[in-house]
């Protein structure tokens, strides 16, 4: 370096001590900053300004930044530089740059004025930009983005494909020429609301397509900032609401064409199920009179094949008469009223210990246990948990059930506790199947339609059930009802 150019770094130094900026905090930032005089002379540049402008340190000390990048007196970076200079102004602004070689790119510029002129911090934010640009091109809603004024600055390939304008035909157009005649005052409510800083997030509004059309969509509307936090835009992003609302009469449809096809089969079940009752019983009637009549025609082989179609006649007729329970828990009005679980369960286990009094049962039913629900359908449940715990523990000498009430991720959860028979969890997905048995007929009567009905009552009440046990070591049914309303 010559004597001249350390002079030069020397006043340029002494300049900037003047101006009693923090030298060694600037030199390490990794934002670019400048400080330029009045005449727009380059007092002091960091590491990272050398970087962005790919220049070296002496190359732009001491010159003006017009003879460093000639023809930037012409661009609105230039422009708003003057004016913070001139009256002592804070300013902000995105600058695109284009070095020699056609490269561009993008910088956050701020402006603070010190005593000797203006302080420039620069931010590169090519590359976020790029990234920006590509998940907005990539978007299926469509996102447009505007100046305070309404001007279109942005209009990805979603937008163009719901509204109809290409980008060409809406950038620099008013955004006004989206909003409907009926919707033009609201919008600009709107619009003052988010140039103070509030966003709406999901509201529908129709807007204008290029051919008139009319497209209902969903709208957030957002302030945009720039470096100093001050709102210079508005971004909006609109999803069309016409395949939403297509998919919606879709599914409406098909739980109406459900609902008529569940209630035209269990209307088909209980008349067949009822139809199939007469014909039971006079087989069971005309078997038991052959086997009263003409027992002494009969040989032990005939007397056993009859006793067989009787007891067959009558396990249909029970298994019909458990079909028409379901179907009545189905078709039910639910009537919703505070009915009490303790009250119901200790009820149905003092009747099932008079029913069988034999047996040494100790039951234990917690106190207070009170839901909302329809009082006739929580009996059917409660009859079915409480007489399968009594069924499958028929073995034990003595047999412990227990009804009771649990927190489980901050929800209520009752539970009807047995150490009976149990089942294998390898199973446990038929529990709640219409005739499923997890135990064969020889070992526990029953039909397998009772967990069945339990998920039923506790699914109308928009609740869940589930089931755990273990072979030989108990089973536990949990269930979830609507609490009653706090006084």
């Amino acid at each position: 370096m010559s004597a001249a150019e350390a002079d030069r770094h020397e006043s340029y130094a002494r300049e900037l001590r003047a101006a009693e900026l923090p030298r060694e905090v600037l030199d390490s930032l990794l934002e670019g900053c400048q400080v330029i005089d009045r005449d727009f002379r380059y007092l002091y540049v960091n590491d990272a300004v050398c970087k962005q402008g790919r220049q070296q340190r002496e190359a732009l000390l001491g010159r003006t930044m017009m003879e460093c990048y000639p023809g930037i007196e012409d661009t609105p970076m230039f422009a708003e530089l003057r004016r913070c200079m001139r009256e002592r102004a804070h300013g902000s602004m995105d600058n695109e740059f284009e070095f020699e070689n056609g490269a561009r790119a993008v910088f956050e510029l701020r402006f603070v004025p010190v005593p000797r002129g203006l302080c420039v911090f620069s931010l590169d934010v090519t590359e976020r930009r790029e990234l920006v640009a590509a998940i907005v091109g990539d978007s299926d809603d469509a996102i447009i983005g505007t100046k305070l004024d309404g001007t279109i600055t942005t209009w990805n390939p979603a937008a163009s494909l719901m509204l109809g304008w290409t980008r060409e035909e809406a950038l620099g157009r008013p955004a006004s020429i989206l909003i409907p005649p009926d919707g033009q005052q609201t919008e600009q409510e709107r619009w003052a609301r988010i140039s103070k800083g509030e966003r709406l997030e999901h509201f529908f509004a129709s807007r204008l397509a290029k051919d008139g059309a009319l497209v209902e969509v969903s709208i957030t509307l957002s302030p945009v900032r720039n470096a100093e936090g001050r709102v210079v835009g508005i971004s909006k992003i609109m999803r069309d609401m016409r395949e939403v609302r297509a998919r919606e009469r879709e599914l409406v449809h098909a739980k109406e064409a459900a609902e008529t096809a569940q209630r035209e089969l269990e209307s088909f079940s209980y008349s067949v199920a009822h139809d199939l009752r007469a014909p039971l019983r006079s087989i069971d009637g005309f078997s038991q009179a052959l086997l009263e009549d003409c027992e002494g025609q009969l040989d032990e082989t005939g007397r056993r094949h009859l006793q067989q179609v009787r007891e067959s006649a009558q396990l249909m007729a029970e298994l019909i008469d458990d079909i028409l329970a379901l179907s009545r828990v189905t078709r039910h009005t639910l009537v919703r009223e505070e009915v009490s679980i303790t009250k119901e369960a200790s009820a149905i286990l003092a009747r099932l210990a008079m029913r069988d009094a034999g047996r040494v049962v100790v039951t234990t039913v917690a106190p207070g246990l009170v839901v909302l629900g329809d009082r006739k359908l929580i009996a059917i449940l409660l009859e079915n948990l409480l007489g399968n715990a009594w069924k499958f523990t028929s073995k034990r000498a003595v047999a412990h059930i227990e009804v009771g009430v649990e927190q489980i991720d901050q929800e209520r959860v009752f539970f009807v506790k047995d150490d009976g028979a149990g089942f294998d969890m390898t199973y446990a997905h038929k529990l709640f199947g219409v005739f499923s048995r997890l135990h064969s007929s020889s070992e526990f009567e029953g039909t397998g339609v009772g967990l069945a009905t339990v998920q039923r009552i506790v699914s109308r009440h928009r609740g869940r059930v589930w089931g755990r046990g273990a072979p030989g070591d108990g089973a536990c049914f949990r269930f979830t009802l609507e609490a009653p309303t706090a006084r």
